[in-house]
């Protein structure tokens, strides 16, 4: 829902032809909420010039004005994209608390169908130890695989990893093989995977720029999504599907140069 302030309202018809639902009009030259289509996406309090927009639901506290210079060098981003790595190792230090703000916050700005806000977070750093606890048993659990899961692709080999991950986890120097020593999680919930993927993928690049390192974690998300004991743990509901997991911290490593890829499939109608 939005509310338009006449008072400050020039008429210019911005927000008008920008509604994507056509929800907004001019009356008596000032724009008018229809009130019946609204998506509450934010577009019209975005375009306004004169700031006359706001959505009645939402915090203005972190609104920014738009700058050309803000706008990122395509040639360096495309850099950073071959250059990034999946990271495996990690130091042995924290991830500072405004580095995580920065990356959650990158998270609540990802794009999202209609500004619909359904995608939820939950930070693991304290009780790391208990929660790689709670993954490794959920995911020897599911390791003698239902006829269902052999059909997707490399699970009877994840399977395999599983179990041995279990029967290293008894001994006193378990190795971590599933967040490898680092000090933060970072898991995505929503009922939208697209919306919690796109977050995740805007997440990362923040990461990066941090200087930090991270990799997406298809076994934790797995083990949660398969543990009613791990969701109690983690204080989420039993009916909540973790769509990404995110391992996050200081490299131990350092690549060289960027990896080949393929040429993609590209069909140009």
């Amino acid at each position: 829902m939005i509310t338009i302030d006449r008072a400050t309202c020039i008429g210019c018809g911005k927000c008008v032809g920008d509604c994507f639902t056509d929800d907004i009009e001019l009356v008596e030259g000032k724009a008018q909420s229809k009130g019946v289509l609204c998506l509450e996406c934010g577009h019209c309090l975005a375009i306004c010039p004169t700031n006359s927009v706001t959505l009645v639901n939402f915090s203005n506290a972190d609104i920014v004005k738009v700058k050309e210079e803000d706008r990122l060098d395509p040639d360096q981003l495309l850099r950073w994209m071959k250059s990034r790595r999946t990271i495996r190792k990690f130091r042995d230090e924290p991830v500072l608390a405004e580095d995580l703000q920065k990356i959650l916050a990158m998270g609540i700005h990802s794009p999202k169908g209609g500004n619909v806000q359904n995608v939820s977070y939950v930070v693991i750093q304290d009780n790391l130890h208990h929660a790689r606890n709670l993954a490794i048993d959920s995911l020897y659990n599911i390791s003698d695989l239902s006829e269902e899961l052999k059909k997707e692709p490399n699970m009877i080999r994840y399977a395999k990893m599983w179990k041995r991950m279990y029967d290293e986890n008894k001994l006193p120097d378990a190795p971590d093989r599933l967040f490898f020593g680092a000090p933060c999680v970072i898991l995505l919930i929503s009922p939208s995977s697209i919306n919690a993927c796109i977050a995740a993928a805007h997440m990362e690049t923040m990461v990066y720029s941090l200087g930090l390192g991270m990799l997406y974690s298809g076994f934790t998300a797995r083990a949660v999504n398969y543990s009613r004991e791990f969701k109690e743990f983690l204080g989420i509901k039993e009916s909540d599907t973790v769509q990404a997991s995110l391992v996050i911290g200081h490299p131990a490593v350092r690549y060289e140069r960027s990896a080949p890829k393929n040429l993609p499939v590209i069909i140009r109608r």
